[in-house]
């Protein structure tokens, strides 16, 4: 009986033990270029060896901003090889956040393609390009040639291993320390249920500064996997032909993505064969996307899911056999996690009851970097207050009913958003939509609904009627603007403050 190897205990354990494992299989697959798990290995040291000149002392981070690029992951992992913790954060940040960032993390070494950010760091820490980065590293890699050969020593697996910085739908990101054990917990979860193997190839489309984005990574490396990295998105019809010249085998993405791609692409009369896993997370998967997925890509299994940066991305999942029984929830708790439905003091809830997401495992972060009292006020006896709204029935599945603080207060009514969007994304005219409370002298608040017409449409009437054949009275939209576009963060979540203080002229 072959002997079984022991659970990696870090995440550059997980690495090299894939990287000694499968040295011959792809690991990274770009438009461009192809890298084996050898070949990555062995940019991993030399990235290793290049950051570990610079990383001593006080200065004990290395912060990663940017976009999805194998630099990106070369130096991830690199940092991850040194037990360097990681301060992650989106391209979109501003300049002077991000210096504030590097000054508060302690960072001593900076890889990044946000324009101007270099600049900004001159004479405070060093800071590289992803491109400059990555040729040293293939320069540094073709004269030693050498992969990594041994996994490094066993670390704390309650040990920092990142910093990800939120990606801000309320306007203040915050940096959330996960941990070894986070990551890994969450991974092994997702091996599982997604039955990852060798053979597959999971498409990147994810931010790899958010944490949904990193288990696509971590999750793929673990399995010996591909990762199939595209950064074409914005042109939703390339790239969905990218998807099937790539063979690419599962996907995970927003709602908001499944919603561009059955607008604009005729999914069905693709070559889509390969792709058998379809895994949606951050906000809820309408049943109506859902039943459209299913007719465009029948041999896809869905995943619908549940999970924040808090929860490191996964908490619940529904099983693809339950989802057609399941269509409105988004899963029961992953083995080892809890979840618990309370009132406003706390009180646990019966079963079908209407309270605030409360979350507790191995899954859940250590805190909120720097900010103690932020941390103190969103635990509660060892619980994540999620601010999310829900009930749980039953048989343990978890029904989502908006986010606690954007429940519109309108004449003495509580109206969640995610019902009216639900019903608007319906329309055959309506490619996006948000709903948010707007001021009202009178009701207090109206409902208000920001609008993305599809080919053009913008009929106000319209939607009244149809909004009124579909919904309760007090839950009307009382006010339409239309939008070419919605302001959104990298993870694809809508940037609501910026459409309640009319700072977005989309």
């Amino acid at each position: 009986m072959t002997k079984a190897r022991p659970s990696p205990k870090s995440i550059s354990a997980l690495f090299v033990n894939t990287v000694k494992g499968q040295p011959h299989r792809p690991a990274l697959i770009t438009a461009e270029k192809a890298w084996t798990y050898d070949q990555l290995g062995r940019l991993v040291r030399a990235g290793r060896d290049l950051l570990e000149k610079h990383v001593t002392g006080q200065n004990r981070r290395v912060m990663i901003a940017g976009n999805n690029h194998p630099a990106y992951i070369v130096g991830y992992f690199a940092a991850q090889w040194l037990g360097i913790p990681t301060v992650e954060v989106g391209p979109l940040e501003n300049i002077d956040r991000l210096v504030e960032i590097v000054g508060n993390t302690e960072t001593g070494f900076v890889l990044t393609d946000v324009p101007g950010f270099e600049d900004a760091l001159k004479g405070r820490v060093t800071a590289v390009s992803f491109d400059n980065f990555l040729d040293a590293c293939k320069r540094k890699a073709a004269k030693c040639g050498q992969a990594p050969d041994a996994a490094p020593r066993p670390k704390d697996p309650a040990a920092e291993a990142s910093i990800i910085y939120t990606s801000g739908t309320t306007g203040t990101p915050k940096g959330v320390i996960l941990t070894h054990r986070n990551f890994l917990f969450v991974v092994d979860a997702v091996v599982q249920y997604l039955n990852l193997a060798p053979e597959d190839r999971y498409a990147l489309i994810l931010p790899l500064s958010h944490t949904y984005g990193k288990t696509v990574l971590l999750t793929s490396v673990t399995a010996g996997a591909a990762v199939v990295l595209l950064n074409n998105f914005s042109r939703p019809q390339e790239f969905a032909k990218s998807l099937s010249e790539l063979k690419c085998t599962a996907l995970s993405a927003v709602p908001y993505h499944a919603h561009v791609l059955l607008k604009w692409c005729n999914l069905a009369q693709l070559p889509l064969d390969h792709l058998r896993a379809l895994t949606f997370s951050a906000n809820k998967l309408p049943a109506t996307t859902i039943d459209r997925l299913n007719e465009a890509l029948p041999r896809a299994d869905i995943f619908s899911m549940y999970g924040l940066t808090e929860t490191t991305t996964r908490s619940c999942f529904v099983p693809p056999h339950l989802l057609p029984v399941k269509k409105e929830s988004c899963g029961r708790p992953l083995p080892g996690v809890e979840l618990r439905i309370v009132d406003e003091t706390g009180a646990r809830l019966p079963a079908a009851s209407i309270g605030e997401v409360l979350i507790r495992g191995p899954n859940v972060m250590a805190g909120y970097f720097g900010d103690d009292a932020l941390t103190a006020e969103t635990f509660r006896d060892g619980w994540l207050k999620t601010g999310d709204l829900g009930l749980v029935d039953e048989d343990g599945f978890l029904f989502l009913k908006g986010r606690k603080k954007e429940i519109i207060k309108c004449a003495g009514e509580r109206i969640s958003p995610m019902e009216i969007e639900e019903v608007l994304l319906e329309h055959p005219g309506v490619a996006e939509c948000a709903v948010l409370g707007s001021p009202d002298p009178v009701a207090g608040e109206i409902v208000h609904a920001f609008v993305v017409g599809q080919d053009g449409f913008a009929d106000e009437s319209e939607l009244k009627v149809y909004c009124a054949r579909r919904l309760s009275h007090h839950k009307l939209p009382r006010r339409y603007t239309f939008v070419s576009s919605l302001p959104r963060t990298g993870s694809g979540k809508v940037k609501k403050y910026l459409l309640e203080q009319g700072e977005f002229d989309g």
